[in-house]
């Protein structure tokens, strides 16, 4: 999946292709947030704007027939880059609710995603049941054969023609958008970097009751009497969506605790790999959420009493063991937080595992120990006699090695356009695509030049003075 931006916050202009890893670095206060929060909100959100998009062509077509035949190869074939473009016209409206800010803060910007890959419309099949409440009456299937690229709707009882909400429109939207779009827009799943507070606070963050207070409080008793959902137009987000989602995740982990996900099903070893990090596990006891240390017998830690480390990690552990599957993104913002160098390189295999495993990740960071570390598991992946010598002395498994062509890195920075009519070349803020080499990993300048610089300086102090 491709985004390109303009005028987004911090960054004049970026191309972010989305890769089975993709990592941004860069200075502090130089658009990295604003492209990793976009990239969230547009695949948090873009089910509800296709389903939009697509309202008046399924109500027409609903109008005289009680038994449809949607050719989706016909409807979309060589046109998914073009509803991809107009849903992120439409999604530039949604920026201000998903960072929190003003409607005016995103006026001029523009979102324009594309696919990377040919849209497959044949091979999965589909099916699912329209039911009426507890009674279980069916009432419309929706069915798409395998190797086929024709939906077909049976409606078996006009009432689904006027429920509410949509109706059936909404269920044949969620059908185009799982066979048609899903296979380019993964499912995602946010660590923001306010995390540790979060893990502190989450029974304290209960976001929607917050604003619900807030909006009652703010509206004339008369008036929420005669029109009760004056309240729901009256609540304003204080939070951004991916902090937001991030404490109502770590609200539920009590009641989400003895659910195995399918990644942790298939793959047992990346749980123990992330125990090793932290060094213990995290359980839930008498409904109370307790880190227990290994080798520390009985004894078990709050939230409040853990190390910051085991609080930063709460929500990754959790949705590795509990919700991650293949085709998933998952987006963690500087996973280095609270984590000692060893950790951060630790953290490094533990991501390599997650890729061969099937999930996509994107992490924006600040570590050089981490960038380094993939940057090793590239190296090793040559698989020369030197390299498994090498692989095989530092014990690294080959589920940790990278295949260079599945990373992405860039670089937040300084580059140069021609400025339109005048002929002349201006500076613009944007993401740099950094090079990978198999043999040599990634080229990270914004680290690089930083060592130089205290190499020279500590080399200056050393060898500098009188002798």
């Amino acid at each position: 999946m491709h985004f390109r931006f303009e005028n987004l916050g911090l960054l004049d202009q970026a191309d972010l292709e989305l890769a089975e890893l993709t990592l941004i670095c860069g200075e502090n206060n130089t658009g990295k947030t604003y492209a990793t929060y976009a990239v969230y909100g547009f695949l948090r959100s873009w089910r509800q704007i296709l389903r939009f998009l697509l309202e008046h062509e399924i109500d027409t077509l609903l109008k005289d027939a009680s038994q449809y035949r949607i050719d989706l190869a016909a409807m979309f074939d060589g046109k998914v880059d073009d509803y991809l473009a107009r849903m992120g016209k439409e999604y530039v409206g949604v920026l201000p609710r998903a960072f929190a800010t003003e409607s005016n803060v995103f006026e001029h910007t523009v979102c324009a995603p594309r696919t990377c890959q040919t849209t497959d419309f044949l091979t999965q099949p589909y099916q699912r049941r329209v039911q009426a409440g507890p009674s279980g009456k069916v009432l419309a299937t929706l069915n798409k054969e395998a190797d086929s690229a024709v939906l077909e709707v049976l409606v078996a009882d006009a009432e689904v023609l006027q429920r509410p909400f949509g109706g059936l429109t909404d269920f044949i939207a969620d059908a185009i958008a799982d066979i048609v779009f899903a296979q380019h827009l993964p499912r995602v799943h946010i660590a923001s970097a306010e995390r540790t507070g979060a893990a502190i606070f989450r029974k304290e963050l209960d976001m929607a009751r917050t604003r619900m207070i807030k909006a009652i409080n703010e509206i004339d008793s008369r008036e929420l009497k005669r029109n009760p959902f004056k309240i729901l137009q009256q609540i304003d987000a204080d939070y951004a969506w991916p902090v937001e989602d991030n404490v109502d995740f770590v609200r539920q982990l009590e009641d989400i605790d003895k659910r195995t996900g399918e990644l942790a099903a298939a793959h047992a070893d990346l749980l123990e790999d992330f125990d090793a990090i932290i060094g213990g596990s995290y359980k839930v006891v008498k409904q109370q959420l307790v880190f227990q240390a290994k080798g520390a017998g009985k004894q078990r830690f709050t939230m409040n009493e853990a190390s910051s480390c085991i609080r930063a990690l709460l929500d990754v552990g959790f949705y590795l063991r509990c919700r991650a599957r293949a085709g998933d993104l998952f987006i963690i913002d500087e996973p280095e937080l609270n984590l000692h160098p060893k950790n951060q390189r630790a953290f490094a295999r533990l991501v390599a595992r997650m890729v061969n495993a099937g999930i996509k990740v994107f992490i924006t960071t600040h570590s050089d120990y981490l960038v380094k570390e993939i940057n090793t598991l590239i190296m090793l992946n040559q698989g020369t006699v030197h390299t498994r010598s090498v692989q095989l002395q530092h014990g690294y498994a080959d589920a940790e090695l990278l295949d260079p062509a599945k990373v992405r890195l860039y670089m937040t920075g300084m580059a140069t356009k021609p400025t339109a009519g005048t002929g002349r070349r201006g500076k613009i803020r944007t993401l740099k695509l950094a090079k990978i080499y198999p043999d040599r990993g990634i080229e990270v300048e914004t680290f690089d030049d930083t060592i130089e610089i205290m190499n020279t300086i500590q080399g200056e102090i050393l060898y500098g003075g009188d002798l």
